[in-house]
């Protein structure tokens, strides 16, 4: 057990962008009513525009005319948020940032200094994430994320209490999907479609897949492996860089490649009492849901065809809901 000193606290941490101005209001501050004891509330603002790769053309997807202002109602959200008392600190990520150089060093390669990935996802914004906290131990979300956690448990207090039986976890998530589901009679499982082999333990199950969308790290073991870009590894980048091919790599991508074949592994928790959903996609529909959307959620209540899986099924919840579903 982690004893409740100094390496026993933990910093929640909410990575915001431009692109999260339409939920964050209703997202956020449930993601942070679930952590009442963090010795921190942090969060990390992307004001940055994704750079343009071989895949991700930023004035196509994303162009300045609607960039801008969904950047400037992310800062007021921020802002409003940290002196609602959501956030003890917010981080602004401004391009140009000379903190980039530094966290680039640390994590991956000092060149490596792009603020997106080659799909336009963030980049550098991950590894503030992990540079930025001041404790041992940080909880990050995506603020799309949606958590639920029974009246009186912390799946991160449970976490911590059992930390010490798994010295092969450097990373830790709740349920992953709701339960009450089985792909067969009588087996447990962190979802219906789980693709990386896993190795049950008392506390849940262990594997090598590292998602951003929300992780416990313990930055003391993951020190040992960084930066996680090696020398082979650099060669590869440089050139994938000149080529313009998956340049820069996508940080799960690259937690996978490198933490897993070194027996790394992500603690996935059996216990039912906190799971996540995530969204794939913010339709207009998803938008004017997501406040019933949440308190069921935040009820323990989902359709019955949503148990297992770990994106929004939104058409079961229109039915759930009573909502007719768009055509």
């Amino acid at each position: 057990m982690i004893s409740p000193d100094e390496t026993g606290r933990y910093t929640l941490q909410i990575n915001l962008s431009a692109g999260d101005a339409a939920y964050a209001e209703s997202t956020v501050p449930a993601l942070v009513r679930a952590h009442p004891d963090a010795a921190e509330r942090l969060a990390v603002v992307d004001c940055c525009r994704p750079q343009r790769t071989r895949i991700f053309d930023p004035d196509r997807r994303l162009p300045v005319a609607s960039f801008a202002p969904r950047l400037a109602r992310i800062r007021e959200i921020a802002g409003a948020l940290r002196r609602a008392g959501c956030f003890d600190r917010v981080e602004y990520l401004e391009p140009g940032d000379e903190r980039f150089g530094a966290w680039a060093a640390r994590y991956v390669r000092p060149w490596m200094r792009e603020t997106h990935d080659y799909g336009g996802c963030a980049f550098m914004g991950y590894w503030a994430a992990l540079d930025l906290p001041r404790t041992r131990f940080t909880v990050h979300y995506d603020a799309d994320m949606c958590l639920y956690q029974a009246p009186g448990f912390s799946w991160v207090r449970h976490t911590l209490e059992r930390w010490a039986d798994v010295p092969a976890a450097a990373m830790a998530t709740p349920r992953i999907s709701p339960p009450g589901f089985a792909r067969r009679p009588g087996e447990d499982a962190p979802s219906r479609h789980e693709a990386r082999p896993a190795e049950r333990v008392p506390a849940g199950w262990l594997n090598d897949w590292f998602s951003t969308r929300c992780l416990l790290v313990d930055r003391e073991r993951l020190a040992p492996h960084l930066p996680l870009v090696g020398t082979a590894r650099a060669l590869n980048y440089r050139l994938r860089r000149v080529l313009d091919r998956g340049y820069p790599p996508g940080p799960e991508t690259l937690l996978h490649q490198v933490l897993g074949p070194r027996g790394v592994r992500r603690l996935n928790l059996a216990d039912e009492r906190a799971w996540l959903l995530h969204p794939t996609a913010k339709s207009a529909v998803y938008l004017a849901l997501l406040p019933r959307i949440l308190a069921a959620v935040a009820a323990g209540q989902v359709p019955e065809t949503q148990r297992g899986l770990s994106d929004f099924d939104l058409p079961a919840w229109q039915a759930w809901l009573g909502e007719t579903p768009a055509s």
